[in-house]
């Protein structure tokens, strides 16, 4: 998935924009540098690295840099339920489960070539659900897929230099509050 799908993708959400911006906003603000809230360490750097697969590092900022999977440690904490956070944990293991069987080690100790093939699989089966018009919400990849997206495109970096966000006087603040 290229920069321009994504766009495309976020476009579906475009009757929301304030309410998605807000959150996001109120989620970055939130993050603790090197502090985790819902996930372990390596639930953490799974999450780093699936992420990163997703938006790689290229000429701008990767989801790493812009702080993708702190904020999806917070949304996972502080928004989720209990059951979305068992679905997202429990996804976390199937992924792990997916790379032991198929090369004999955890996803993070893979290869990218091998950690993409991993992620490759895990969005044609998405892709199969939404050909059948399946309920999504309860899909792992879905929902990091989503909050990979969001937390990129909330940030400083993915507003500024993705979407060119621009605020008059200059300056960006993720906690602005705007009114009506």
């Amino acid at each position: 998935m290229n920069r321009r799908e994504v766009l495309l993708l976020l476009a579906g959400t475009a009757a929301v924009p304030d309410r998605l911006l807000a959150i996001g906003r109120t989620v970055h603000q939130r993050v603790r540098a090197g502090t985790l809230s819902a996930l372990n360490p390596h639930q953490n750097e799974t999450v780093a690295t699936i992420a990163e697969l997703i938006i790689p590092k290229t000429d701008t900022a990767g989801a790493r840099e812009a702080g993708v999977p702190a904020f999806i440690d917070v949304m996972v904490a502080d928004w989720g339920d209990d059951d979305q956070r068992k679905m997202f944990t429990a996804g976390l293991a199937n992924v792990d489960e997916r790379a032991r069987g198929m090369f004999g080690r955890e996803f993070i100790g893979c290869s990218a070539a091998q950690q993409t093939q991993i992620l490759t699989d895990l969005d044609a089966e998405l892709a199969r659900l939404r050909d059948t018009k399946a309920d999504t919400s309860k899909n792992f990849f879905n929902a990091m897929k989503w909050l990979t997206l969001t937390g990129y495109y909330t940030s400083e970096v993915g507003a500024t230099t993705e979407l060119h966000y621009r605020v008059v006087p200059g300056r960006y603040e993720p906690c602005y509050p705007l009114e009506p």
